[in-house]
């Protein structure tokens, strides 16, 4: 976790997605969408630290960024007693109450499910929020992301292109560059690999990040 979350809280998007190795295109997809509008993602799993509850860091990271995103694929229970993970529904409620609390000024989130029907047994009080559905397809979740930062970042802090470019992009690095992406998502990424990417992803935005701060 980059220790001053708050310096680039308006570049900021949470990501949080299922951590399980099946789910890592999709993760990988919400990443790369982020990163090619020249944003930073912060990844949920990576709020980890023995000295600070979780829970405390969950809010800090919402405060922090002004954007956020969650993907609820996984929401069936697991398990001999089947039971399924609630730790998601709670900090998308704490990011919602945030960004209805503030008229959506200081954060602003959305969801993706993978089905249209599904979601409606788990979590029927989504219904009105528009959930993007991705139908377990990473392209179809990074359009969706993409598309929805474009229309909810301020033009002079985004890297707007075609999108049909950006996921030209994307199939290209499916031919052996998405494990550099992976860094950002999969469940290695709070290794040293990570650590030293986003030391130099930080340092790398810092520019382009205060040039487009006086425009």
């Amino acid at each position: 976790m980059r220790r001053n979350l708050e310096a680039y809280r308006n570049f900021q998007v949470l990501l949080n997605y299922p951590f399980d190795e099946g789910f890592i295109p999709l993760a990988d997809a919400m990443s790369f969408a982020v990163v090619a509008g020249g944003l930073l993602p912060v990844c949920a799993y990576d709020l980890t630290t023995p000295d600070r509850p979780r829970l405390e860091m969950l809010v800090e990271a919402i405060r922090c960024c002004h954007y956020s995103a969650r993907d609820f694929s996984r929401s069936e229970g697991e398990g001999l007693r089947n039971f399924s993970r609630m730790n998601m529904p709670i900090e998308m409620g704490m990011a919602l109450f945030h960004a209805l609390h503030t008229q959506r000024r200081e954060h602003r989130c959305i969801f993706f499910v993978p089905t249209v029907h599904d979601y409606k047994t788990f979590a029927s009080d989504l219904a009105g929020l528009d959930p993007r559905v991705h139908n377990n397809e990473d392209t179809r979740i990074l359009t969706d992301m993409y598309e929805w930062l474009r229309g909810v970042v301020p033009p002079a802090l985004f890297n707007s292109q075609p999108t049909v470019d950006v996921l030209a992009k994307f199939n290209e690095s499916s031919s052996g560059k998405r494990e550099w992406w992976a860094f950002i998502a999969r469940r290695d990424s709070r290794s040293h690999v990570h650590e030293r990417y986003m030391t130099s992803f930080a340092a790398a935005s810092r520019t382009s990040i205060t040039s487009r701060r006086a425009v």
